[in-house]
């Protein structure tokens, strides 16, 4: 009887181990290529270039959805999104101050416009131009001399 129990534990030990071993076996290649992906992406992210990121992001979560580096994908693709969501809304921002801006000029400009619409039309200045000088005598004779 003892050795009936001792024989059942024994394989129930080894399904264990052997469950766990195809488990590793299985698993770990996923985990470092997923990992090694992973390494890629933030280093894509660093140097700026988000859409190649993004999709190597999305890719292992596809590729290897039970994996660590699933869930930091999915937190990555959520920080990304979440800082151009920021970038973009300060972009808006400042069209829109830039925009409040032009639209006062331009109510500035109109009512300058319109003042000047409104205001009576200057008369016209006549400037007469100096008669002439005339010629002395005294003149003449200084420039008979010269000659």
């Amino acid at each position: 009887m003892r050795a009936r129990s001792l024989l059942i534990l024994t394989a129930i030990v080894s399904s264990l181990l052997g469950a766990v071993v195809a488990w590793l076996v299985l698993t770990v290649p996923h985990d470092l290529q997923a990992g090694a992906m992973l390494k890629i992406a933030r280093q894509d992210v660093a140097a700026g270039h988000n859409d190649r990121a993004r999709q190597e992001l999305s890719r292992i979560i596809q590729q290897y959805p039970r994996t660590d580096a699933a869930a930091a994908a999915t937190v990555a693709l959520a920080t990304i999104a979440d800082s151009e969501r920021h970038a973009l809304a300060a972009s808006l921002d400042t069209v829109r101050k830039i925009s409040e801006a032009q639209q006062k000029q331009i109510a500035d400009l109109t009512a300058r416009v319109d003042a000047l619409a409104a205001a009576p039309a200057p008369q016209p200045v006549t400037v007469q131009a100096p008669a002439p000088k005339k010629k002395t005598a005294v003149h003449q004779s200084r420039r008979k001399r010269r000659r």
